[in-house]
């Protein structure tokens, strides 16, 4: 299915820790793909802030995406973005960190537990299924926390620890169970105005579905959600623009007319049209 106005609200330069390209390849492989809108959302782990230098690479990023913004003005709107992790482990340094620029959008999410290693890297063959429920209901809490501090723009990838279960073929694990603090995530979205993201890397990995799934986004229109933004979490130049049609797609099964955009802090709606 085509659309019009393709938009990737959340991609990954080598001014992340795990990212591979420059600003301007991604720039280029955007408009290429017909991308309308970039956001640019390194990351900033709060957590690991002197581990990643991030100090070094916001201001990097700062300054290569500013230049994009020119360099690709009336062939693609290039949007300065972050992506705070863990941001409510530090709240101070989140903060300070994020005043430092005049950022368009902020992504909220959360990687990992408190001082514990990204949920891509524990050994789950290793663990029980109470202990992987375990760590399931502590990432949920950790994400209700982080919609109730506020101050970002769309919440990412919710059941995120399900790409990293998948792919090492624990599909059996799943999270009904924790369906009433979803719903409280949801309704503290809702009610704040805050987005929620469907990002759509896992339809290139083992899980085969967006975070969160079509139920999930279905559920957050039902609860009063009115804001989602579409991100293919690409680190590669090549996963620019990866599943965002598919992502439109789910958006309007789900109910949504639009998805959404950030300039400055501010939602700019996007009509989920056909070619």
């Amino acid at each position: 299915m085509a659309y019009k106005n393709l938009t990737d609200m959340h991609t990954h330069t080598d001014n992340s820790f795990d990212g591979n390209c420059s600003v301007t390849l991604l720039c280029e492989q955007a408009v290429h793909k017909c991308i309308k809108t970039i956001a640019f959302t390194d990351h900033f782990d709060v957590d690991f802030y002197e581990e990643h230098n991030l100090a070094m690479r916001q201001v990097h990023g700062f300054f290569e995406i500013s230049k994009a913004k020119e360099a690709f003005k009336g062939k693609l709107n290039v949007l300065l973005g972050i992506e705070l992790g863990q941001p409510t482990y530090d709240l101070e340094l989140t903060e300070k960190s994020l005043k430092k620029f005049n950022y368009d959008f902020v992504i909220g999410s959360v990687h990992n537990l408190r001082k514990m290693p990204d949920f891509g890297d524990l050994k789950y063959p290793e663990m029980t299924d109470d202990e992987i429920y375990g760590l399931l209901e502590q990432y949920f809490k950790e994400e209700l926390l982080l919609a109730q501090w506020n101050k970002f723009d769309t919440l990412a990838h919710l059941t995120y620890p399900l790409r990293y279960l998948a792919a090492c073929g624990r599909n059996d694990i799943t999270t009904e169970r924790f369906d009433d603090i979803i719903d409280e995530i949801f309704k503290t979205l809702a009610q704040n105005g805050k987005a929620l993201e469907i990002n759509t890397s896992g339809l290139r990995q083992p899980i085969g579905k967006t975070m969160p799934s079509e139920e999930y986004v279905r559920r957050f229109k039902e609860l009063g959600g009115e804001l989602i933004t579409v991100g293919s979490d690409a680190h590669f130049a090549e996963h620019i623009g990866a599943g965002i049609k598919s992502g439109f797609e789910i958006a309007k099964t789900a109910g949504f007319d639009y998805v959404t955009i950030f300039e400055k802090r501010k939602p700019i709606s996007v009509k989920i049209e056909k070619l």
